[in-house]
């Protein structure tokens, strides 16, 4: 009689993502958020394979930050700039996705990744656990806003709606789990092994307490993210002029500008408005201490977006103590309760969002109720939660399998 033997913990990750990373002398750089999570799983594995386009180069941007973790391995596809560029690079990703899916134990895949049906396949081939990470909802998003055209949107269009239905193929195909930024996703993906989550670059190191904002003669109010058409910074500016005349302000815009034509747009209404003195454009800012220090600095902070998974920005200015204001978007319901540890408002809504800042400077109770809360529930949202839930779904999916061989010849 054969007696049973349980499962083996996986020792080696196969990390899969679009985010692209620099092979440098110095060591291997990627964009913060993404490298974060990878130096966190790090932690829990004997070796990660981190599938991505790679670029044998020192980075230009300051958004990429060196991986911290020694047990990380690079397996380069071909570098490619967007999803149709990816097109004429179909074998050497695939031949990526097969040495990934040969190498490791298990695997974890972020977002919309190129030629998904491939990668699947793979898995199964190889009787790989997966569990994809879907991080945002790109057919909201086109569906929300114009990007590049009527022609090129709808290219887009169809093809992230073939992803969702290759995506959710591949997981019923290899019995794999969706970890989803918020409910809105969840339900876009819903299947037997779907869990919502509030994913996060927090750490449980880098919480700051204070009791209470709005205190100075101005009043500082605060946006980070993309300037791209879906984050709706438009309706922030028709907001603020809207307050009342007696209260002083200032907007302080922080975010990467990937789109000239928006970028205009936006810095046409601040001229129209005469808004020249009050609005400052910041740039891109970088990810832990001097973001952290814009936020310690911030009054208020607004995200008017118009689509969203479970952005990380409100776990942070929360984690920091900032009151938050946000429109019930994408996963954003799912990251803050309205009334308790943010306001939430109509999307494309300026009236709304001026009542929110209104209440939130003029009501100090309910405001330092806010970052109470906020704080705490920040708590329950930070990177190594997140993590332990991904290890959940790969190991659980581990256990319904053969055992696993921890260590392979290659």
């Amino acid at each position: 009689m054969i007696p049973n033997r349980k499962p083996q913990i996986p020792q080696i990750l196969g990390y899969v993502t679009p985010v692209r990373a620099f092979r440098t002398p110095q060591g291997i750089y990627m964009q913060a958020a993404s490298g974060r999570v990878a130096d966190a799983l790090a932690r829990h594995y004997e070796k990660i394979y981190i599938c991505t386009r790679v670029v044998a180069d020192c980075p230009h941007a300051t958004g990429d930050q060196p991986l911290e973790a020694s047990n990380v391995e690079l397996i380069a596809q071909p570098f490619w700039r967007t999803s149709a560029g990816s097109l004429p690079h179909f074998v050497g990703i695939a031949r990526a996705y097969f040495q990934t899916c040969r190498r490791a134990d298990v695997l974890f895949v972020r977002g919309m990744c190129p030629f998904i049906a491939v990668l699947y396949a793979f898995a199964y081939l190889f009787r790989r656990p997966i569990c994809h990470w879907i991080v945002g909802d790109p057919v909201a998003l086109l569906r929300s806003s114009r990007r590049n055209g009527r022609v090129l949107d709808s290219f887009a269009l169809l093809y992230a709606l073939q992803d969702r239905l290759s995506s959710r193929v591949g997981r019923w195909l290899t019995n794999g789990a969706f970890v989803c930024n918020g409910h809105e996703l969840a339900r876009a993906y819903r299947s037997p092994r779907t869990t919502a989550v509030v994913s996060s670059t927090v750490r449980e190191t880098e919480f700051s307490f204070r009791a209470d904002s709005c205190q100075g003669q101005i009043v500082r109010i605060l946006f980070v993210g993309f300037i791209r058409p879906e984050k709706g910074i438009e309706h922030l500016l028709n907001a603020v002029i809207l307050l009342d005349p007696k209260i002083r302000w200032e907007l302080e815009i922080v975010g990467t500008d990937e789109f000239p034509e928006y970028w205009k747009r936006l810095d046409g209404i601040v001229e129209t408005r005469r808004l020249d003195e009050r609005v400052r454009w910041a740039g891109y800012m970088p990810y832990g201490r001097p973001s952290f220090d814009c936020v310690h600095a911030a009054d208020i902070f607004v995200l008017p977006t118009l689509s969203e998974g479970t952005p990380h920005v409100l776990v942070e200015v929360r984690a920091n103590s900032l009151p938050c204001i946000s429109t019930t978007v994408g996963g954003v319901p799912s990251t803050v309760r309205h009334g308790f540890d943010a306001l939430l408002v109509p999307p494309g809504n300026p009236e709304a969002l001026a009542h929110a800042i209104d209440r939130i400077i003029r009501d100090g109770e309910f405001r330092r109720q806010l970052i109470r809360n906020g704080w705490s529930a920040a708590r329950r949202q930070t990177l190594e939660r997140f993590v332990a839930t991904v290890r959940r779904e790969l190991e659980a999916d581990v256990e319904a399998r053969e055992p696993v061989v921890a260590h392979r010849q290659h």
